[in-house]
């Protein structure tokens, strides 16, 4: 897309946006540093036997995805199913650095940063046997800088990629509008496929080692190795995935040998479930956020000491207990432990509590009859946090009711503001990688949604870490932004919410590096004999 052809802002939160934060209500994909895990839980016994290639691995996933096109969304219900069928020009490794898979080498990038020249590696074919070249990596990433698209990538590129073109076959060069130092995690994260299945929603043409066979929207999928692979081969002959949704299900198909893997497994089935023979159950600090935003350009969230009794209010140590388990940390600020930024010393709130604090700051808020609307999305913990968080702001005096909205009707409360206190569960680790750039966006005044924040700081801030090519530099600039955004209490979550992931002992152990990553890794697993 040429820069000609920018939309208005109005445009794109039509358009995209829309799509953005209508997975974001679901459950879906949003969204460089240390990142914390817990130590995996083992069963009973130990793995035995050799890893051999072969064999149809089985995986149960909670959901699925309504839309299979990678380059549309960045939910895991569609990049759990396609990751292994389209790569992306740079992989992470288990450092989460990015390096090059069908990129040839790492981008240069001009002295004045604005444009980037990617050399690609030759002889790569994709999965009907056309070549891979510099012609259909420009049309992906044109294509997702379209507003005329549904692809959430939107959201990544807009205001700053002005045209991706191909100047030879293995060479393609973006021009921006801008410093963009966060073009390098884009273009780790977002897949390539062939140009003639961008708008294709029903099948994935890719160079990954495996080719997407079987689709049954809903049900389930299959996936079968690619012979021709360019990279290491892959374990599996076949990866048969089903779509399970109902999650003690699952459980018990993983436990009778229906399925190698269970994702999502439900807090009350993981004690089941680490007491199992031939089964490991993996706790891991990955991107999942839950988040509610405060309407601050409306009463009563345009008074600082109201959002933060709040924000003190909240009853964390419930969600923690009574939602997840305790397999979450309690929430302080909008940067959680599994992306850059992160600071563990950094607690302003206690997992008790602080009734006396909130109070004392309800009363400084001068507001008498305190009272507002928490919205939230129609999914299972969702509902239950809200019930807890409501029955908490009550102990300090505040009547809140909870309004529980479907994807739809959640989305267009969050893009128009029309909402007192909107929150939110995130999963942006397939679309960031090891950061959530855009779940502290809408910090930004300028930014489309922006709940009525105005602080000069913050706006600098961002601009600067999104500029910034210096992962250290970025880490440290999101650290300043954490601590600004939790001391004003513009974005509150309750806790950060681990991923879980059961696998049988049948298979090789699943990668912690990459599932911090929130990916599965699929193709390097391996059957036991």
């Amino acid at each position: 897309m040429t820069s000609t052809n920018a939309p208005s802002g109005a445009e794109v939160s039509r358009r995209s946006l829309l799509r953005f934060a209508a997975l974001a209500a679901a459950g879906g994909g949003l969204g460089f540093g240390a990142i914390a895990c817990s130590s995996p839980t083992t069963g009973v016994d130990t793995p035995t036997g050799a890893p051999h290639d072969g064999g149809t691995l089985r995986v149960g996933l909670y959901a699925g995805a309504n839309d299979l096109n990678p380059l549309d969304s960045t939910s895991e219900l569609t990049r759990w199913v396609t990751d292994s069928v389209a790569e992306s020009l740079y992989a992470y490794d288990d450092n989460a650095q990015p390096v090059p898979l069908l990129a040839a080498a790492a981008p240069a990038v001009s002295a004045d940063g604005l444009l980037w020249t990617i050399p690609l590696k030759p002889g790569i074919r994709f999965h009907n046997g056309d070549p891979f070249t510099a012609e259909h990596v420009a049309a992906c990433l044109n294509y997702a800088n379209n507003t005329s698209s549904p692809s959430e990538w939107i959201i990544y590129y807009f205001g700053y990629l002005a045209e991706a073109a191909a100047s030879d076959p293995l060479t393609v060069t973006l021009k921006l509008t801008k410093r963009y130092g966060l073009l390098q995690s884009h273009l780790t994260n977002m897949p390539m496929t062939h140009k003639d299945f961008l708008k294709r929603k029903d099948a994935v043409m890719g160079t990954g080692p495996y080719a997407l066979t079987r689709v049954d929207l809903g049900t389930g999928y299959t996936l079968e190795r690619n012979t021709a692979y360019h990279g290491r081969r892959p374990g599996p002959d076949r990866i048969q995935i089903d779509v399970i949704p109902d999650g003690t299900t699952r459980t018990v198909n993983l436990q009778e040998g229906k399925l190698h893997i269970a994702t999502q497994v439900p807090p009350q089935m993981v004690s089941v479930l680490e007491k199992a023979p031939g089964i490991t159950v993996t706790h891991v600090d990955a991107p999942v956020d839950i988040l509610a935003y405060p309407r601050v350009g409306k009463a009563p969230f345009d008074n600082l000491a109201f959002r933060q009794a709040v924000a003190y209010g909240m009853d964390r140590k419930g969600v923690l207990d009574k939602v997840f388990q305790g397999d979450a940390t309690i929430g302080q600020g909008p940067v959680g432990p599994a992306v850059v930024g992160w600071d563990p010393a950094f607690a302003p709130y206690r997992t008790e509590t602080d009734i006396d604090r909130a109070k004392a700051l309800l009363a400084q808020s001068g507001i008498k009859n305190p009272s507002f609307t928490l919205t939230i999305s129609n999914r299972a913990e969702m509902r239950s946090i809200g019930q807890i968080l409501v029955e908490g702001w009550k102990k300090i005096g505040i009547d809140v009711t909870l309004d529980v909205l479907d994807g739809g009707p959640w989305t267009q409360k969050w893009i128009t503001g029309k909402y007192d206190f909107i929150m939110g569960y995130y999963q942006s680790g397939l679309g960031s990688g090891n950061a959530n750039f855009l779940l502290l966006s809408p910090a930004e005044s300028t930014n489309i949604l922006n709940s009525g924040y105005n602080n000069p700081e913050v706006d600098q801030l961002i601009q600067r870490t999104w500029a910034s090519a210096d992962p250290a530099e970025r880490a440290t600039l999101i650290k300043q932004l954490n601590t600004i955004l939790a001391r004003d209490a513009i974005m509150i979550p309750p806790v950060y919410p681990r991923t879980v992931i059961a696998q049988s002992k049948q298979v090789t152990p699943l990668s912690l590096p990459q599932l911090k990553l929130s990916r599965l890794d699929l193709p390097n697993l391996r059957m036991l004999s």
